[in-house]
């Protein structure tokens, strides 16, 4: 690859893919810090929609950077805001009794 040349994603699986590694890293850190649950999908769709949502012409290392940047809370905050204040979703994790309405 020439100096300069932009490099352009034809799908977001393929941008998704060539930002695998940053997502490793992330998911890793999390789990050290105890988030077993979170997963690079759960890291990447936060991203998405939260601190990309609105932006133009992101490069690569810039993504890359807010991913490994990025406060853990606040994807942890995000991911339980999405799925675990669903009740059904935290009683099948638990495996909570199942309440009789």
């Amino acid at each position: 690859m020439k100096k300069n040349e932009e490099i352009a994603f034809n799908s977001e699986s393929e941008l998704y893919n060539r930002l695998r590694p940053a997502l490793r890293s992330k998911k890793k850190t999390l789990i050290k810090n105890g988030f077993k649950y979170l997963n690079e999908k759960d890291i990447y769709d936060y991203m998405r929609s939260n601190k990309w949502a609105d932006s133009v012409g992101l490069e690569l290392c810039d993504m890359v950077d807010d991913i490994l940047n990025t406060d853990n809370k606040l994807i942890i905050a995000d991911y339980h805001n999405k799925y675990m204040s669903k009740k059904d979703i935290v009683e099948d994790i638990f495996d909570l009794p199942k309440l009789k309405s």
